[in-house]
């Protein structure tokens, strides 16, 4: 039986990946790992959240995105939210209006982790955790792999989580295989090497190393225990329901897996 607070499953759990949960999910991982890094990292470097906005425009099912400057196009509550609008409400009506939809602007704010030396040369180390915009295809995805073209050319490490078993993973080369979650580790002095730690649903998530400067000690990001702690004091096992499957795709054998899973935690009838 589960106490109905502690993650149910070994390793990520998919139900974290709908759209109205996985935005807060993702900036509170970045915040637990940022917080570890500050105890972790020599005292030689430092390390900061970063932010981006992403404007959701949705137009009926249709959505596209685009990026904003936090302080300028997405400041505080002051973005435009569209509307239905009630042709019996419009006082033109009976002149022949219709009734339309205007666009509904949505701002999410993703974190990413920047580190840097006390001298503020140069990134030494960036860490992205992957959203939803950046695997679906769309402005968001093609401004995401530019960025991440930038550092793979320059002299950062790159860590990059991808928790999202729906739509596209980020382009590698030498491995094919259709394991939904991934963690990236490319080490600037391997290029174009790099360590891919794929693992499925039913796995626990793995540890992973920080790539630093020289031979300075990396720190290992235990990402299955911080994912838990997350789900732990969130008490997202209030906010889920487990009698339907999880979003996303999912083989036969893993939703066969979550229903027996579930079942034998009492989460589900």
């Amino acid at each position: 039986m589960n106490d109905g607070l502690t993650n149910p499953f070994p390793g990520m759990n998919p139900y974290l990946e709908a759209r109205q949960l996985w935005p807060e999910v993702h900036n509170k991982l970045i915040s637990e790992i940022h917080y570890f890094l500050r105890e972790a990292l020599p005292p030689r470097y430092t390390v900061t959240m970063e932010e981006r906005v992403i404007v959701e425009e949705s137009i009926g099912d249709v959505t596209r995105q685009r990026y904003a400057i936090p302080d300028l196009s997405v400041a505080g509550d002051a973005v435009a939210t569209g509307a239905t609008v009630n042709v019996e409400a419009l006082p033109d009506s009976d002149a022949g209006a219709v009734t339309v939809l205007v666009p509904e602007l949505r701002p999410v704010r993703e974190w990413y982790i920047e580190i840097r030396t006390q001298s503020q040369q140069p990134s030494v180390t960036i860490l992205e955790i992957l959203s939803h915009s950046n695997k679906r295809t769309g402005r968001g995805r093609r401004d995401y792999i530019e960025k991440r073209q930038r550092i793979l050319e320059s002299a950062t490490h790159l860590v990059e989580i991808d928790l999202l078993r729906g739509n596209n993973p980020m382009p590698v080369e030498g491995y094919d295989g259709a394991v939904p979650y991934r963690i990236l580790v490319s080490h600037s002095r391997m290029r174009p090497q790099a360590a891919l730690y794929p693992f499925g649903l039913q796995a626990c998530i793995p540890d992973f190393a920080i790539p630093l400067l020289g031979d300075d000690q990396a720190p290992i990001i235990e990402l299955g225990e911080i994912c838990d702690d997350i789900y732990l004091r969130g008490l997202y096992g209030r906010y889920v329901s487990y009698n339907n499957d999880p979003p996303g795709p999912l083989s036969d054998e893993d939703r066969e897996w979550i229903d027996e899973l579930l079942r034998e935690k009492g989460l589900r009838q």
